[in-house]
């Protein structure tokens, strides 16, 4: 496979070399990166590889099944409409979303990955040829996912318009995977060139997150808020907007060649359109903006922070005010110190707030979900039903995931070995530094999360919702301390990222979670009676209090040491 993507990025070579790209070096830089590749361990099923000293080849196997599984599944869009235009048209929608979400996930360590640069920067290698090179790497590497999962939407095709319509199709996934490549290619290329290296991280990784929530939200709301029946009688051509959508541009070779007593002047330009825009992209890229690609590229693997002064003097003024809310939450001179770690590691960390950040959005997107799964004849009949009831009290509840996502990932950090200072120094009560930890994440995340749902919900459901609010959140902060006690056995960001997690703790934290959940349940049966609401934040209350003295008591022996 890899030598017929090679013959076939050959025929861009005279294109690229009136550009200045070096083709010699491009195909010897693009056939040892495919080689790599080909060595590489894939991400899933890496765990299960790591734990058995067999080779196997099963894991290939398996994600080339699932790829071609979820490529039938969407090909069945193309079935929905009478017109395979429109049908086309929201196949190639889902289809390029998908392949420019593969390309965020991947893209920081492919396009921006530095490590290549200690080979490639002492050679005679120019900027144009490595940032081509990593264009049509990221092609070759999109290019294979694409093929498997068009595979199913090509005999569907054969099925609707005849066997002369698959060569037309396939043309058609090449026009959209190299689309979508090179859109968010000229998207993350131009911010290199306008933003600085620390933003540039930021806004990838923000950029990442916001695009996984709306796949997440995409996933679960939308057959919900619409019937999908009623695509069958959609035609978006009736609008003007539609032809600006670059899956217009690609359905329109298909109606152009297997149709083409409808088509007229306009389908023919999109066609042309979608076939040449590529090409197009890969001289703008390779002309324009990669020069000075490997200088912008050295910044970026060498910056952990910016340099401007205004910058350093707002974060100086942000640091004074977490010093100010240290020394009032926490006042022990431990605990100040693991407060102040964790606040500022937690805000600062990009690995973190990428694992933790997605979950702020799951818990009203989960709500509405099942709040929105009644038998009502609209969602305005479901929409009053809500409000009627009493089930915003589980909103509160589901946040205890946001808690879990954190707690779970508190401790571990791809820089583990800078933990050395906490063994280094006279700590007799490492507890002191989990309290601290404990107190850092309430008062970052969890807090202010919950102060926002609380606000929508009295807006919603009025003041009665009060005590109610009250006692979840005390109860949830119950759940926190049983999960710091029984599942983080670890300092602030000290221990190595880890994938499995022992049988032993998964069955604890199901305990847990199902304790929880039983309490949950019979807050919402108490409900009824408002006094006697008031009377249980008393107990919850003192029980938090006991729980938290005893956390702050652990001691060394409780603590999972890593090996620095």
């Amino acid at each position: 496979m890899d030598k017929i993507f090679l013959r076939f990025v050959s025929f861009l070579y005279p294109v690229l070399e009136k550009t200045g790209v070096d083709t010699l070096q491009l195909n010897e830089i693009l056939r040892i990166k495919l080689l790599m590749d080909n060595r590489r361990p894939k991400a899933m099923f890496a765990t299960r590889r790591a734990a058995s000293s067999k080779p196997t080849t099963r894991a290939p196997w398996m994600i080339n099944f699932f790829t071609i599984l979820m490529g039938f599944f969407i090909g069945l869009v193309l079935t929905l409409n009478s017109m395979p235009y429109v049908g086309e048209t929201f196949y190639f929608i889902i289809f390029m979303v998908l392949m420019a979400l593969t390309l965020i996930s991947d893209f920081t360590t492919v396009l921006i990955d530095p490590r290549d640069q200690f080979i490639l920067l002492p050679r005679p290698v120019n900027d144009r040829t490595v940032a081509v090179s990593r264009i049509l790497h990221i092609t070759i590497y999109v290019l294979r996912l694409a093929l498997l999962q068009g595979l199913p939407a090509l005999v569907i095709v054969g099925f609707i318009d005849g066997i002369l319509a698959v060569p037309v199709f396939f043309i058609q996934i090449l026009e959209a995977t190299f689309l979508s490549i090179f859109m968010v290619n000229i998207i993350y290329l131009l911010l290199m060139k306008a933003v600085s290296p620390q933003r540039f991280k930021d806004i990838i990784s923000y950029f990442q997150i916001g695009f996984s929530v709306l796949i997440f939200a995409t996933y679960y709301l939308l057959p919900r808020l619409i019937n999908v029946s009623v695509l069958g009688h959609i035609n978006l051509l009736t609008h003007w907007w539609a032809y600006l959508l670059p899956p217009v541009w690609i359905a329109a070779l298909n109606e152009l060649l297997i149709h083409s007593g409808r088509s007229g002047p306009i389908t023919s330009l999109l066609a042309i359109i979608g076939v040449t825009l590529p090409l197009a992209g890969l001289w703008f890229v390779a002309k324009v903006l990669a020069p000075g690609f490997n200088r912008r590229l050295a910044v970026i693997s060498t910056s952990d922070g910016n340099t401007n002064i205004a910058t350093q003097v707002k974060k100086a003024g942000k640091f004074n005010l977490i010093e100010k809310l240290s020394n009032i939450i926490a006042p022990e001179p431990v605990e100040n110190a693991g407060f102040r770690i964790t606040w500022k590691l937690a805000a600062r960390t990009r690995e973190f707030k990428m694992k933790v950040y997605p979950s702020l959005a799951y818990v009203p997107i989960y709500f509405i979900y099942f709040a929105l799964n009644g038998k009502g004849d609209s969602i305005s009949d479901r929409w009053d039903k809500l409000q009627t009831g009493h089930t915003y009290v589980f909103l509160i509840y589901l946040s205890t995931f946001i808690l879990s996502a954190i707690l779970m990932n508190i401790s571990m950090s791809e820089k583990y070995k800078s933990s050395w200072v906490y063994y280094a120094l006279p700590i007799g009560e490492p507890g002191k530094i989990l309290s601290g930890m404990y107190k850092a994440i309430i008062t970052l995340y969890f807090l202010p999360y919950c102060l926002v749902l609380s606000i929508a919900i009295v807006i919603i459901w009025g003041p009665q919702a009060i005590n109610d609010i009250i006692l979840a959140f005390l109860v949830s902060l119950i759940y926190g301390l049983l999960m710091a006690l029984f599942m983080v056995k670890g300092l602030p960001f000290s221990k190595p990222v880890v994938a499995k997690q022992g049988g032993g703790r998964m069955i604890t934290s199901l305990m847990i979670l199902a304790l929880v959940g039983g309490i949950g349940f019979g807050h919402y049966f108490l409900m009824r009676w408002e006094m006697a609401i008031w009377i249980a934040i008393v107990p919850a209350l003192f029980i938090n209090w006991i729980m938290f003295r005893y956390y702050k008591r652990q001691t060394w022996d409780n603590i999972e040491l890593a090996e620095i």
